[in-house]
């Protein structure tokens, strides 16, 4: 995909009424630029690495594990002045330990409840790097995306409810601290 596409692609998402819009930063640094520069009031998000990559495929695609490709990923975001990132929760508290990435904001697909009676304490479905919701707030993501947890389970209303007092749990333990 070339930067003139993803500046193209960003003007018309920009007139929409959204908060937040991403593009893939493997695109390259052009197309990160160009996403900024024609993303409008919207927020800019970078997808780094999909939390459905494993650590050795990400070796075998970018040449590195993930933790090593999404920070450079990152800095090529801060570079280019976006808003925020895509990652796995796993990579947030590697974010999060340079204080140049402070501002970014981090969204964080694969984030799954512990679940009794689960062989690792979590149901993973296709996602290879996940975090529980209380992990995640933990780890410094602004955003945890939880969508099979809810949508697939038998009462969707009583997983969210479990899933937000997690969250809010953790947030109150965190804010006592």
């Amino acid at each position: 995909m070339n930067f003139k596409t993803v500046a193209g692609a960003s003007k018309a998402v920009a007139r929409l009424e959204a908060l937040m819009f991403n593009f893939h930063c493997s695109a390259g640094k052009a197309s990160i630029k160009s996403a900024v520069e024609n993303k409008g009031n919207l927020l800019a998000l970078g997808v780094t690495v999909l939390t459905t990559t494993k650590n050795q495929d990400c070796v075998s695609i970018f040449g590195s594990g993930a933790i090593l490709k999404v920070l450079q990923f990152v800095g090529y975001l801060r570079d280019a002045g976006a808003d925020g990132v895509i990652c796995s929760a796993q990579e947030a508290l590697a974010i999060r330990a340079k204080p140049e990435f402070n501002e970014l904001i981090i969204v964080a697909p694969g984030i799954r409840p512990a679940v009794k009676n689960a062989e690792d304490g979590v149901k993973q479905d296709d996602q290879e790097r996940v975090l529980t919701p209380g992990e995640a707030i933990r780890a410094g993501i602004d955003f945890p995306v939880i969508g099979r947890p809810i949508s697939e389970a038998s009462d969707p209303v009583a997983a969210a409810d479990v899933i937000a007092a997690e969250i809010d749990e953790t947030l109150e333990l965190m804010a006592a601290a």
